[in-house]
């Protein structure tokens, strides 16, 4: 005679999966953050050699940025790299959002530039490059692929009081509008835990707590000799 689970047997079977699954999916989900973080940074890593590339082509300067004609900082480096895919970040998914001049947009790269290297600008001008950040993860919010790490007051004024207070990195907006603050809405703040991963002009990427990468001389590792566009 053939002996059949009971009602009772089957529950507890029953309860011990879901038991598992609650404890499992979270250990699951916490190694493919994991996985998806390493990737973030291996994108990083080919980015900043497509980078140093570039510059070894270009007399150690970097790629140029061209508003007027649309021509973006990455564009200049997809001759550089395997895949665009690079230029998309397993962080979060890329939706269309409003550019500064308010029209809907799918941006093309999911990594910001630092300013100082957005306009051909060498990459010799930091007294330390491998504490320099070049390359920053773009707030899935913002379309623009850029930020200024650096209060707008510094371009008149290299000595501004200003270089203090991160509250005063901001900027005129786009064509007159209000300012805006062109450093840490531009950027994905903490889309690891509690940070980002980097890129820095010697080339190597690694994660910084938020907080870690604005420490000390303000704003830390986003522009360690305070410089702007127009003040170097």
């Amino acid at each position: 005679m053939k002996r059949a689970f009971t009602l009772i047997e089957l529950l507890v079977v029953i309860a011990i999966i879901a038991i598992l699954a609650a404890i499992l999916f979270p250990v699951f989900a916490q190694a493919k953050r994991a996985a998806q973080k390493t990737a973030d940074l291996s994108n990083f890593s080919q980015i900043g050699k497509s980078i140093m590339l570039y510059a070894q082509d270009h007399d150690d300067h970097s790629m140029c940025t061209d508003h007027d004609h649309g021509l973006h900082w990455f564009d200049s480096l997809y001759g550089y790299v395997k895949s665009r895919d690079v230029f998309k970040t397993p962080a979060y998914q890329r939706k269309a959002v409003l550019n500064d001049d308010n029209v809907l947009e799918l941006p093309e790269s999911d990594y910001s530039i630092n300013g100082l290297f957005s306009h051909g600008e060498s990459l010799s001008i930091n007294s330390a490059p491998a504490e320099q950040i070049i390359i920053a993860l773009r707030n899935v919010e913002v379309a623009e692929p850029d930020y200024h790490p650096w209060p707008d007051s510094a371009e008149d004024d290299p000595n501004t009081p200003d270089w203090d207070d991160l509250a005063q990195y901001i900027g005129p907006g786009h064509d007159g509008g209000p300012e805006e603050d062109w450093f840490r809405e531009r950027l994905a703040l903490k889309p690891w835990g509690n940070g980002s991963n980097f890129g820095f002009v010697d080339g190597h990427t690694k994660f910084l707590p938020w907080d870690r990468s604005v420490s000390g001389r303000l704003p830390g590792y986003h522009n360690i000799d305070r410089l702007t566009e127009e003040v170097h």
